[in-house]
């Protein structure tokens, strides 16, 4: 973590100068330390729920609190499994939880090599995750649309057409 900061902490010292060769060198080091930033990001650590906070979680969202569910998505759909890691780690930071938001745009993030966009919503007890490929000429997930109520998740496949399959469903 103390590297992450430290290039962060760099890139703002060079950015301070304005002479041509500085800002070269300054967009060298920022595409050079993009996976590295990316790899910080990825080992951030998630909040632990407890007490009152960890209560209405499993009553507005019990599969936030669920290892269960995040395990069996992620063995039918590594983007889906991937997704819900993210929700978990920053609901908090989300509008989601209120009673005003049910859709927001959701975290853009990369599964099976491929950059995914996505959008996450409620409508009562029952949520709904949908990705798809950032770039048009990106590869489609099998699985681009997840439901998940207090007890049970279905992963879809819905076509550009509007058809929608069932590929896996499950108990949590």
């Amino acid at each position: 973590m103390r590297f992450c900061a430290s290039l962060h902490a760099v890139a703002v010292v060079i950015s301070l100068y304005h002479s041509e060769e500085l800002l070269k060198f300054l967009i060298l080091l920022v595409f050079l330390s993009v996976p590295f930033l990316l790899l910080c990001a990825q080992r951030e650590e998630c909040p632990q729920f407890s007490g009152a906070v960890k209560e209405r979680m499993e009553k507005e969202a019990r599969w936030l609190v669920s290892d269960s569910l995040q395990e069996q998505v992620a063995s039918r759909s590594s983007a889906f499994g991937r997704l819900i890691a993210i929700e978990r780690c920053h609901i908090l930071q989300s509008n989601l939880l209120s009673e005003q938001v049910t859709e927001e745009q959701g975290p853009f993030f990369v599964a099976d090599h491929v950059p995914l966009k996505s959008r996450v919503g409620r409508y009562e007890g029952t949520w709904m995750m949908v990705v798809a490929p950032t770039e048009a000429t990106g590869r489609m997930p099998d699985a681009n649309v997840l439901e998940i109520t207090d007890h049970k998740w279905t992963l879809l496949h819905r076509d550009k057409a509007g058809s929608t399959r069932i590929l896996a469903a499950g108990a949590y």
